[in-house]
């Protein structure tokens, strides 16, 4: 949990020193470039594929021999394959492993290799659609040599300090508030950098998976998965953070889908004979709301949502919480096997082009008297049970019976 009030200080700081920054010396400006240049030869990329390799692998064996690895391998070899990275003409040996470490990472070495975690691998299972979005991400950061990238810059960085403590040294006063600006804005300026990268990875990867058959829909899909499995970070915390949260994902995303999909259907006019198969059912929800009705006694979910490549009706599940605790269900018919209370509703999903929000009325009657105040969390699943997408948290007051 981030403190509030040092990091306002910062900014305060920051704002303060930086003329300070830019006046200190008229030829050497502490102002941070945006990227740095990469060098021609691939020495540096091996170097820190070695240093990197041992931090990742750690004391964990490899994974080996499971249909996991028979599934990754498949898409990796036909990923590092395709004529957009082959024709880099890249030195690297491509290697793809999974480490038996039961985490939910996936990591690009600036050498070829890219490794994913057990715990990852186990979630998306053998659906080559999963397994492309994932390895077409890591290979883009490994091919467009991301990581080479980020260790200059914190090259540059550092001799950009350590310039301005040798002014200090020389007697140059205002060189002090050159250091301070530098240390507050390098940490940011580097993670807007990692940041940056990952979308660039998001954008080369999508359109590396739609020329090999898979649909760029599957990075949609991946990405609600680990939603839900992980977690989503604050705005706040993303500012801090070298990875966007996966909200800001989605809609950056959305810009470079076209372009991917227009890939994918030329390459793959009939999808069943892709290497991916069918177009994944990907949901898409909004900011929900909830009303009080007194006069149908009834609580209003007004929830937003759109589908791509549906087919069938999905569900709406919710289930209901006061105090962080599940609250027990007084009918049967939405009782679970925990006796929690669980309302479902099926409904069509249209288009984003066509789709209206979805508005669920709760009967007043699904809470006792002294529950009516609740947390709800609604999840979008498809007609065989599969997860899709899942509401931001929503409170719900109940009107009197």
């Amino acid at each position: 949990m981030f403190s509030r009030l040092p990091v306002i200080t910062c900014f305060i700081l920051a704002a303060l020193l930086l003329p300070h920054t830019v006046n200190a010396q008229k030829h050497r400006k502490s102002k941070l470039s945006e990227d740095v240049d990469l060098p021609v030869d691939f020495a540096l990329d091996y170097q820190l594929g070695l240093a990197e390799r041992g931090k990742i692998r750690g004391s964990s064996a490899l994974l080996e021999n499971t249909p996991y690895n028979e599934a990754g391998t498949s898409v990796f070899t036909k990923l590092v394959q395709n004529p957009s990275v082959a024709s880099l003409g890249l030195p690297y040996r491509w290697n793809f492993t999974i480490l038996d470490d039961d985490s939910m990472n996936a990591h690009s070495l600036p050498d070829g290799e890219v490794s994913v975690g057990s715990g990852l691998a186990k979630l998306i299972g053998t659906n080559p659609g999963l397994w492309s979005a994932v390895l077409s991400h890591e290979t883009a950061h490994t091919a467009r040599r991301h990581a080479v990238r980020k260790y200059l810059y914190s090259v540059y960085v550092a001799q950009q300090i350590q310039y301005y403590q040798s002014r200090v040294l020389a007697g140059d006063n205002n060189a002090n508030w050159s250091l301070v600006g530098l240390r507050i804005a390098a940490p940011i300026a580097a993670a807007k950098l990692s940041r940056n990268l990952e979308h660039d990875a998001d954008i080369q990867g999508m359109m590396l998976m739609a020329r090999e058959g898979y649909h760029p829909d599957y990075v949609f899909a991946l990405h609600h998965i680990l939603r839900a499995t992980t977690g989503e970070q604050s705005k706040f915390a993303a500012f801090f953070s070298s990875h966007p949260r996966w909200e800001t994902r989605d809609q950056r995303d959305d810009r470079a889908y076209i372009d991917a999909l227009a890939e994918y259907d030329r390459s793959w006019p009939d999808p069943d004979a892709s290497p991916g198969g069918k177009p994944p059912l990907v949901a898409f929800v909004g900011k929900p709301s909830a009303q009080e009705n007194k006069k149908a006694k009834t609580a209003d979910l007004t929830l937003p949502v759109y589908c791509r490549n549906a087919t069938n009706e999905l569900k709406f599940v919710m289930n209901f919480y006061s105090d962080k605790r599940p609250i027990l269900a007084l009918d049967e018919q939405y009782r679970n096997d925990r006796g929690e209370l669980v309302f479902r509703q099926d409904f069509e999903c249209s288009e984003r082009t066509e789709a209206t929000p979805i508005v669920v009325h709760l009967p007043t009657t699904l809470v006792s008297k002294d529950e009516r105040k609740v947390e709800v969390l609604v999840y979008v699943y498809s007609a065989d049970g599969a997860f899709l997408e899942e509401f931001k948290p929503l409170d719900v007051h109940f009107p009197k019976p």
